[in-house]
């Protein structure tokens, strides 16, 4: 999208990599939209990948961007260019992220609740978001409507409440373009998603992946922050070290 300098530059896109673990196999972790690694429950994650004996690289990513390649593909390759990584973790438009990645580098994924889709309910929506991402605009003019479960039970008000102040036009059209440009799935991969998921499309990623490499749970869209990511957190330890036959 090209978008007015003065809107351009309001806002400036910045991806964060941290790095936690003095030794171990390296994982990426490219997390979700408005994920940190200081969140609650994005924390409870990253310990159990730590303990597990990664080395990780968690990345925060931009919430704000406008030119998916450059601000959220190409920072990552220059990373992954000088980083001797094999294995990614990947959260909601972590996920999208990840997938382009995967086709520069020899990556084996292990997804969980993929952004590959935008869930719409009816024609209605479907005509209001194809109004609101043609505005020329990067200001954040809407804000999701989602209570704290659909992201996991464990999950706050207040910490829901405390993410990013809304999506921008520019940006929802930058993850709609590359969601439209996904190539085809790779068997070695993994999903994990919720069939109830209220974020992000489940049938987006039930159509692109195969049943025997997906796994679902009862739980919102961040499994880390639901009930029963114990469980889960075993299979995603397994598909991690093994693949999707070790599910």
């Amino acid at each position: 999208m090209n978008l007015p300098l003065a809107t351009r530059f309001r806002e400036t896109p910045r991806m964060r990599i941290t790095r936690r673990g003095a030794d171990g196999e390296d994982l990426l972790v490219v997390l979700g939209w408005g994920n940190k690694p200081t969140h609650e429950h994005v924390a409870w994650l990253l310990t159990r990948l730590l303990d597990a004996g990664y080395r990780v690289h968690a990345v925060t990513l931009p919430t704000n961007g406008w030119n998916f390649e450059a601000q959220y593909v190409a920072p990552l390759d220059d990373y992954l260019n000088d980083h001797d990584i094999d294995v990614a973790l990947s959260h909601s438009t972590g996920g999208l992220v990840a997938e382009y990645l995967s086709e520069r580098h020899a990556l084996r994924n292990v997804f969980l609740s993929p952004w590959w889709g935008v869930r719409t309910d009816g024609a209605v929506d479907r005509a209001v978001l194809a109004a609101f991402e043609r505005l020329p605009t990067a200001r954040r003019l809407y804000a999701p409507d989602l209570d704290a479960e659909a992201i996991g039970d464990l999950k706050s008000s207040a910490e829901a409440a405390a993410g990013p102040d809304g999506l921008s036009p520019a940006f929802l059209a930058a993850i709609r373009d590359a969601q439209s440009r996904l190539g085809s799935f790779d068997d070695g991969d993994a999903v994990f998603y919720t069939p109830e998921d209220r974020v992000v499309d489940p049938a987006e990623i039930e159509e692109r992946t195969p049943p025997r490499n997906r796994r679902s749970y009862d739980g919102g869209h961040e499994f880390f922050a639901s009930s029963g990511r114990d469980t889960v957190l075993d299979d995603v330890l397994a598909a991690l070290e093994a693949g999707p036959d070790a599910i």
